[in-house]
C-alpha cells in the first residue's frame, strides 16, 4: 500500500494536583493535597519513509535493548540470567528467540514467531534453567486454559504460596508461611515479608492485590532477599506478574463461562496497530458475578458471592531508540464478603458449636449459649458455618485504580530505565456480622483508602556482557487512611453489655493515617568468570520514614437521656477506645539489603549455584493501636492507661540457599531443588495483651511486636517433563517442606487459655512452631493435547455458510491438577486445648477442544471437584463467643463451561 513520508513525535503530560477529601454520610474522613506529574512518550520519534507500508525490523541490538519491557521484574528473583544455553535443544530455542516479536509482545508481519517465543513459556525455561536462585512460574497459556482467575487459582500450582485472599483490605500473600500478620494487628502500617509486582511495579498495600488476574503473561514467585536489581524490597521472596503486551497484530478474543452458583464470566480483549510499527493498543475487560455458597437462614441472603469488574487499557510505542509502556487499570468489587469478618483477619469467621474455653487452672470459661439466653433472653440458632443468621448483614465495596509507565531508552549500549507508577484505592464496609439473629454491633466494619506513587530510574548495561551490571534509584510514597468502625452499637447493645447508654448508632470511630515514604539506591552486577562460572553481587541501601496518627472519637447520638461522657463509657465497656489520640509519631530506620549468588555449570545439562542473602524489613507501624483502659471497680469507670507501643522494631534476615538445575533425557526432564536456611532476628509478630471487660466479656489489644529469633528452613522441588514417547503430554510437579518456629522466644503473649486471674503475663514459646503453616504442600498435573483433525467436515455439505469453518482442523485437550496440604496445627502451640485442620486436596480438571489455529475452544472444568472446605483459622470461643473457625477463601466445588472465540 502506496503511503506518504511520516514525521511525528508523541508527548503526553499528566499533571495530577487536587485536594483528596475523602468522606461519607456527610462526615469528612480527612484531607489529602496529591500533587503528581507523569510524562509519558507515546508513539514515533523518526521518520517511516517506504512506498509500500512494511514492518520495520528492528536491529539485533535494539531487540536486546526493548527486552527489558518484559523481563525486568522488580526483585533479584526475576532478573538474574544468564547467557549461557541451556542443553541440548537449546539452539533451536535460542533461534526462535531471536526471531521473537518486540519487547516480548509486539508482533511484526515479517517476523517468525514460534511457540517457544510466547513470553511466558519463555519465562518458564529461564527460571527452570537459567536463572541462579530458585523459582516456579506459571504461564499465561496454563493460566487461561486452566480457568484461572484470582491469585488462589495460582496457589494451587505452587507449593509455599498462599494468597490469603479474604477481602480487598486484608489479602496479603505469604511465602514459606511468612509475609501476613498475625491477626492483622500493624493494619495499614504493616510491611510485608513478601513484595507483589505488577508490570516491574510493586504494589504495596494488599488492596492492589484483589480482582480478577486475566490475560497475564506470566506469573512468578522468586524466593530470597529482593531489591539489589530494582524495585521494592523484600526479604523472604516476590511474587511478579506480567499482563499480555500489545500487539502490531489486530486480534479481538471473547470469552464466555457459565458454571453453577449461577457464575458467570465475560472477558474482552482486543489488540492493534494505531501507528504501524510504532504504536499499538491494548484493550482488556472482565466481569465476574455468581451467588454465594454461605446461605443464611432467616434473611435468604447469600454470603461468599462474587460480583466484581475491571478494565485494562494499554499503549506501546517502539521507536528506534526506545520502547515505552503505559497501563491504566481500574477494579471494583461489591459483594458479601465480610461474613463473620474478624477485624483482624478478614477471614470468614463461623461457628461450630458453644464455647469449649478452658482455662489453664482446669477453669471452664463459660458457655456461650448460657450467655445470650441470660442477657437477652435469645436462643442460639445455628451452629452449621454454611447456614448463619446475620442480623444486619453489610457488603465490602472496593475500587482500585493504578497507572503505570515504563520507558526503556537506548544510550550507546545501555539502556536507561524509568518507572513511574500512582494507585488508589477505596473501600467501603458496611454493616455489622453479628449472628444469631442478635445485633450487638461489634463487627468488622472499616473503611480504607490510599494512594501510592512510585518513580524508579535505572541503567543497565547488556546483559550477555562478560560484566553486567544493573545501578539505579527507587522511591515510593505510600499513603493509606483507615476510618474504622469496629464497634456501631445495635439494637441488643445496651443489654448485651448492661449499658443504656449503648444505644443504636453509638459508633467508635478509630481514623488511622499512616504513610511510609522511602528512598533507595541499588546496584548489581553478573560477572562471567568464565563459560561455566559466574557472580552475581548486589546491594540496596534503603532509608524509610514511617507517620502515623491515630485518633479515635465518639460517634455520639444525640437526642437520648444519656450525655456524652456516659455514651463514652458504653464504648469503653465494649472495648472501645473512647476518646485518645497519639498524635503524628515518626520513625526512621536505614536498612541493607545485600546478596552474594555464584552458579557453576557443570555441563550442558547441569548447573548448581549458592545465595547467601541479607534481608531488612523495615519496622512496622502499629497505625491501629489502642488505647488500653482500666476499669475502677470503685467508681465503675474506665479511665485511659497506656498506649500500646507505637513502631516495631526494624528485622534483620540472613538466608543461606543451595540448590540444583538439571535437565535430562535430551531435554524431556527439567529438575529444580533447593534447599534454604532462612534466620529472622526481630521478627515482627503478633503481640497480644489479654483482659476482661467488667462484666466479664474476655477482650484484648493487639500489635506487631517482636519475636528475639525465628527461623524458617526446608526444601523446596520443582520438576517438568515432556515424554518423547506419549507427544502432546506435560506433567509439572512440584512440592515443598517447610518448618517455621520461634528459636528464641522467651516473653511471648500467653494464649487466650492462660487469661485468667493470675494467669501468667507472658510464656516461653522457643523451639515451637508458629501456627496455620503445614509442613508438606505438593502439586502434580498433567497437561494433554492430541490432534483429532478436521472432524466435522462431513457435516459441512448441509451447513451452508458454515462449509469453510467446518473444514478446519481441531485438537482435543484435557488437563487435572492436584494440589495437597498436610495436617497442621491452627492455634497457638501452648493453648489447653490444640485444634488441627487435616490434610486435603484441591483437585481442578478440564476438557476441550480447540482449532489448531487456536482462534476457537470450548472447555468443561471443575474446580475443587472434590469439594474441599478447609478452615485456616480456629478459635475455642469464651463465655461470650461461640467456638468458631475460618472459612476456606477458594470456595465450594464449581463445574461449568467456557466459550472462547478470536477474530
Amino acid at each position: 500500500m502506496a503511503c506518504a513520508k511520516y514525521e511525528s513525535t508523541f508527548f503526553m503530560l499528566i499533571e495530577f494536583s487536587r485536594t483528596l477529601n475523602f468522606s461519607r454520610g456527610g462526615r469528612s474522613l480527612g484531607v489529602v493535597p496529591v500533587s503528581l506529574t507523569l510524562t509519558f512518550f507515546l508513539g514515533a520519534t523518526g521518520k517511516v519513509q517506504a512506498e509500500e507500508m512494511k514492518m520495520p525490523m528492528p536491529s539485533d541490538a535494539h531487540r536486546a535493548r526493548s527486552a527489558h519491557v518484559h523481563h525486568h521484574m522488580a526483585g533479584n528473583a526475576a532478573s538474574e540470567r544468564s547467557s549461557e544455553k541451556r542443553g541440548k535443544g537449546s539452539n533451536v530455542k535460542d533461534a526462535a528467540r531471536q526471531k521473537a516479536p518486540i519487547s516480548g509482545g509486539v508482533e511484526a508481519e515479517d517476523v517468525v514467531v514460534t511457540a517457544s517465543a510466547d513470553p511466558g513459556e519463555r519465562r518458564m525455561e529461564d527460571v527452570m534453567m537459567t536463572t541462579s536462585r530458585f523459582g516456579d512460574v506459571v504461564t499465561g497459556k496454563q493460566a487461561k486454559e486452566q480457568q484461572f482467575t484470582t491469585l488462589n487459582d495460582y496457589s494451587y500450582k505452587v507449593p509455599g504460596f498462599r494468597p490469603n485472599i479474604t477481602t480487598p483490605h486484608y489479602s496479603r500473600m505469604s511465602i514459606r508461611g511468612l509475609g501476613q500478620p498475625m491477626s492483622g494487628a500493624a493494619g495499614i502500617g504493616y510491611q510485608s515479608e513478601t513484595a507483589f509486582v505488577v508490570d516491574n511495579v510493586a504494589w504495596i498495600q494488599p488492596d492492589y492485590q484483589w480482582g480478577d488476574w486475566s490475560n497475564i503473561s506470566s506469573f512468578e514467585i522468586g524466593y530470597g532477599p529482593a531489591g539489589t536489581a530494582g524495585g521494592h524490597n523484600s526479604e523472604v521472596g516476590a511474587i511478579s506478574i506480567m499482563t499480555a503486551l500489545p500487539s502490531f497484530k489486530r486480534k479481538t478474543d471473547y470469552e464466555q463461562t457459565v458454571g453453577n452458583y449461577g457464575h458467570t464470566i465475560e472477558k474482552l480483549d482486543t489488540t492493534g496497530s494505531i501507528i504501524p510499527g510504532h504504536l499499538a493498543y491494548r484493550i482488556s475487560g472482565y466481569y465476574d458475578n455468581a451467588d454465594g455458597w454461605v446461605h443464611d437462614l432467616l434473611n435468604g441472603k447469600r454470603y461468599q458471592n462474587i460480583n466484581r469488574g475491571g478494565v485494562r487499557a494499554q499503549l506501546l510505542g517502539v521507536g528506534e531508540h526506545y520502547t515505552d509502556r503505559f497501563i491504566f487499570s481500574y477494579n471494583e468489587a461489591n459483594e458479601y464478603t465480610q461474613y463473620g469478618a474478624s477485624a483482624g483477619t478478614g477471614g470468614a469467621s463461623a461457628p461450630i458449636g458453644d464455647s469449649v474455653l478452658v482455662y489453664g487452672n482446669g477453669k471452664y470459661a463459660g458457655s456461650y449459649a448460657a450467655t445470650l439466653w441470660s442477657r437477652l433472653q435469645k436462643p442460639v440458632l445455628t451452629y452449621n458455618p454454611y447456614r448463619p443468621a446475620l442480623a444486619n448483614p453489610g457488603k465490602e465495596r472496593s475500587n482500585v485504580f493504578t497507572l503505570s509507565n515504563e520507558l526503556n531508552y537506548h544510550l550507546g549500549r545501555n539502556t536507561l530505565t524509568s518507572i513511574t507508577a500512582v494507585g488508589h484505592f477505596a473501600g467501603v464496609n458496611s454493616g455489622t456480622t453479628d449472628n444469631q439473629n442478635v445485633w450487638i454491633g461489634t463487627g468488622g466494619e472499616m473503611d480504607d483508602y490510599g494512594v501510592q506513587g512510585s518513580q524508579e530510574l535505572r541503567l543497565s548495561s547488556p546483559q550477555e556482557d562478560r560484566i553486567a551490571w544493573t545501578v539505579g534509584l527507587y522511591g515510593v510514597d505510600n499513603s493509606a487512611w483507615n476510618r474504622m468502625h469496629h464497634t456501631s452499637f445495635g439494637s441488643d447493645a445496651a443489654a448485651w453489655y448492661s449499658r443504656p447508654a449503648a444505644v443504636t448508632g453509638l459508633t467508635q470511630w478509630e481514623k488511622n493515617y499512616n504513610t511510609n515514604l522511602q528512598f533507595a539506591i541499588f546496584a548489581q552486577t553478573t560477572i562471567h568468570i568464565d563459560n561455566k562460572l559466574s557472580l552475581t553481587l548486589g546491594v540496596r541501601n534503603s532509608y524509610d520514614i514511617q507517620k502515623f496518627n491515630n485518633k479515635f472519637e465518639v460517634g455520639y447520638v444525640p437526642g437520648t437521656p444519656y450525655s456524652y461522657e456516659q455514651q463514652r463509657q458504653a464504648l469503653m465497656a465494649a472495648g472501645g477506645g473512647g476518646d485518645a489520640r497519639t498524635g503524628v509519631q515518626r520513625n526512621d530506620h536505614d536498612g541493607v539489603t545485600a546478596i552474594i549468588n555464584p552458579k557453576y555449570q557443570i555441563n550442558d545439562n547441569t548447573q548448581i549455584y549458592l545465595l547467601i542473602g541479607h534481608g531488612d524489613k523495615t519496622v512496622s507501624a502499629n497505625g491501629n493501636a489502642n488505647p488500653i483502659n482500666v476499669y475502677n471497680s470503685t467508681t465503675k469507670q474506665y479511665s485511659f492507661y497506656a498506649w500500646s507501643p507505637y513502631f516495631s522494631k526494624p528485622t534483620t534476615s540472613w538466608d543461606y540457599e543451595v540448590g540444583a538445575k538439571t535437565m535430562n533425557f535430551n531435554g524431556q526432564l527439567t529438575s529444580n531443588i533447593n534447599l534454604y536456611w532462612n534466620d529472622l532476628y526481630n521478627y515482627q509478630t503478633n503481640q497480644v495483651y489479654n483482659y476482661h471487660l467488667s462484666n466479664g466479656d474476655l477482650a484484648n489489644v493487639s500489635y506487631m511486636g517482636n519475636a528475639p529469633h525465628a527461623r524458617l528452613y526446608g526444601v523446596e522441588l520443582s520438576e517438568s517433563l515432556n515424554p518423547d514417547f506419549i507427544p502432546g503430554l506435560e506433567i509439572h510437579g512440584s512440592g515443598a517442606w517447610q518448618q517455621v518456629k520461634y528459636v528464641k522466644y522467651a516473653s511471648a503473649p500467653p494464649p487466650t487459655s492462660d487469661a485468667y486471674s493470675g494467669g501468667p503475663a507472658t510464656v516461653d514459646e522457643s523451639g515451637r512452631s508458629l501456627p496455620g503453616i503445614p509442613s508438606f504442600t505438593f502439586n502434580i498435573g498433567a497437561d494433554y493435547h492430541h490432534p483429532v483433525g478436521a472432524i466435522f467436515r462431513n457435516l459441512s455439505r448441509s451447513s451452508g455458510g458454515w462449509h469453510s469453518w467446518l473444514q478446519r482442523s481441531f485438537t482435543a485437550f484435557g488437563y487435572v491438577n492436584e494440589a495437597w496440604w498436610s495436617r497442621n496445627r491452627l492455634t497457638d502451640p501452648l493453648a489447653a486445648r490444640q485444634f488441627y485442620q487435616s490434610a486435603y486436596s484441591i483437585v481442578n480438571a478440564g476438557i476441550g477442544l480447540r482449532t489448531d489455529d487456536q482462534n476457537f475452544s470450548i472447555t468443561l472444568w471443575a474446580k475443587n471437584l472434590l469439594d474441599a472446605r478447609p478452615w485456616t483459622g480456629y478459635s475455642p470461643g469464651s463465655s461470650s463467643s461461640p467456638e468458631s473457625v475460618d472459612l476456606t477463601q477458594q470456595g465450594p466445588r464449581y463445574f461449568g463451561g467456557t466459550l472462547h472465540a478470536a477474530f
